[in-house]
């Protein structure tokens, strides 16, 4: 007898059911969705990096089916009524001495997304599956034609889905702060219940990728970070003096580039025979399972460090994923509710250590080996290397972007995204606005829709309200680095000799270990550290970094 029959027959019997017998009957289920989640993963993977692009119709497809069954998976009476006990046991206080932690977080984030779940209808769900396939064919046409209007017909669509999606979330009562922020502005404009007015429905979409984070404290830590970012690049532009870097420009072999680049997965602790390293329109991390998981970077001929950057910063999310909790691995404890959490893994790595002078103390040796014919970089020293790679130079590209102007890329995202949702500007308005934005924050002209509001995968996959974590993990990564530091006894020297997995191993003890754990990256912060996320820290390490660099 299956496990689900098992339950079918006794479900009106589960008040009689053991804690343990419960939880155990729940986690068959919970698993069986993790491994169908990582078939999606899987075939996503496939369609970024290798799937003939014939296949795109059937692929649309492929996923339609696959999310509709793993729909059906995640709204199951059968889960449903395991859930509801589980919960109502836990209110009366039954189920603290029976469950550790884990188990209990298991139970409280499955019930969560069970409950979000089962208010939206499945044909919301495939609808949304197979316009988000068709849509990212349409931006990889529209990027390499850089035309906009080639894409934007895809995204008016991905846009009314997710509008729909976040109504029923909202009319469910799932996510209170957006019903009262809706309820706030219909009030405002005099608008009723059955009026169209879409306020509130960014923060049910940053609320999955951020739990419990206000879209109003968002706003007030973006005015906060432009009102010092701003000056401070300004102060730097005032200088009109940069490091010289001549020795990083030309052609950089691409097979080079990738021999040298692929040598710090494994370094820094990536296990190979638990994942792969492709080359990709787009760089990213696929989770299929932390024994299969799936890295893809990409290289430019003129751009060096566009490679290695990719490369760590993916890396990064890669040893997250490797380094999940082990016991829990299946179940949704294990993987983070944080999305910010996970980001600052990847720019801890990425900017943290790979842009430091230890870091190339131990690198440069190994660059220079690879590229012995370059007699410029054979000259250079840590000193002007680390000068070299830290240059502030605000660039149209995101992921070319260093890291005091990289924030003010993710803003200019946000508040695009943000106004394109909540009905405050039309899909036509994106290039428009996106050219006027970088002019104002970065003082740069767009000159073609390929080097802006194309450059970006997110909205082409269904992915709208992820750009704030972004600029969240670079303020969870340094608080989460300032205390690696206390506690990892001779930190620089580790880095200079290449000790790198050193941090690799205190990351996945106090943070990847960690999961779901805790409720939200805010209570993961406070846990780590003793205090909450705080981004004066962030800037106070940009500020005192470049300060230094650029003799401010």
């Amino acid at each position: 007898m299956t496990v689900s029959a098992s339950i079918t027959s006794s479900s009106s019997d589960l008040a009689t059911e053991s804690a343990r017998s419960l939880y155990e009957k729940l986690v068959v289920l919970l698993k069986d969705i993790s491994h169908i989640n990582g078939i999606s993963s899987l075939l996503g993977w496939d369609q970024m990096v290798m799937m003939p692009k014939n296949a795109e119709d059937a692929r649309a497809n492929h996923m339609s089916v696959l999310d509709a069954t793993i729909h059906d998976m995640e709204t199951s009476p059968i889960l449903g009524a395991l859930l509801e006990e589980c919960e109502r046991r836990r209110l009366a206080g039954e189920l603290s001495n029976e469950l550790n932690p884990y188990e209990l977080a298991n139970i409280r984030i499955a019930l969560k997304s069970y409950r979000q779940e089962t208010l939206v209808p499945k044909d919301v769900v495939r609808a949304l599956a197979t316009s988000t396939a068709k849509a990212n064919g349409a931006w990889k046409e529209a990027r390499e034609a850089s035309d906009w209007s080639k894409f934007a017909p895809l995204l008016e669509e991905q846009v009314m889905l997710t509008r729909q999606k976040a109504a029923y979330m909202i009319n469910g009562g799932v996510c209170e702060e957006a019903r009262k922020i809706n309820q706030k502005a219909r009030a405002a404009q005099g608008l009723s219940d059955e009026d169209e007015c879409y306020k509130g429905y960014y923060q049910v979409l940053v609320d999955k990728f951020e739990s419990g984070f206000k879209v109003d404290r968002l706003q007030v830590l973006f005015a906060d970070l432009k009102k010092d970012l701003i000056p401070l690049i300004a102060k730097i532009k005032a200088k009109n003096f940069q490091h010289e870097n001549g020795f990083l420009k030309g052609d950089f072999d691409i097979k080079k580039q990738a021999e040298f680049s692929d040598k710090f997965p494994t370094r820094m602790g990536f296990d190979m025979d638990a994942g792969r390293l492709d080359e990709s329109t787009h760089p990213f991390c696929s989770n299929a399972h932390p024994t299969d998981v799936r890295l893809a970077t990409r290289y430019a001929s003129d751009n060096f460090q566009e490679g290695i950057t990719s490369t760590i910063h993916e890396t990064g999310h890669a040893l997250y994923e490797q380094g999940r909790n082990k016991e829990y691995v299946d179940t949704p404890v294990s993987s983070p509710l944080s999305v910010g959490i996970h980001e600052s893994q990847s720019l801890l790595w990425e900017r943290l250590v790979m842009l430091s002078k230890p870091f190339w103390t131990y690198a440069l040796p190994l660059l220079k080996e690879q590229f012995p014919d370059r007699e410029n970089l054979q000259a250079v020293d840590v000193d002007q290397f680390y000068l070299a790679f830290n240059r502030v130079e605000p660039t149209l590209i995101r992921l070319e972007a260093d890291e005091v102007t990289y924030s003010m890329h993710i803003i200019l995202r946000y508040e695009i995204e943000k106004a394109l949702i909540e009905g405050d500007i039309q899909v036509a308005d994106v290039p428009a606005l996106w050219n006027a934005k970088m002019k104002e924050y970065l003082g740069l002209d767009v000159t073609e829709d390929r080097l802006g509001c194309l450059q970006d995968i997110h909205w082409s996959v269904g992915i709208i309200g992820y750009f704030p974590t972004y600029t969240l993990g670079s303020i969870y990564a340094v608080q989460i680095y300032n205390h690696a530091r206390e506690e990892i006894p001779d930190w620089d020297e580790h880095m200079a000799k290449g000790n790198l997995t050193v941090l690799k191993e205190w990351l996945n003890k106090n943070v990847h270990e960690s999961g779901s754990l805790h409720e939200s990256g805010d209570d993961l912060i406070f846990g780590l550290t003793g205090k909450p996320l705080d981004s004066s820290l962030y800037v106070k390490y940009l500020t005192e970094k470049y300060t230094t660099i650029y003799d401010l």
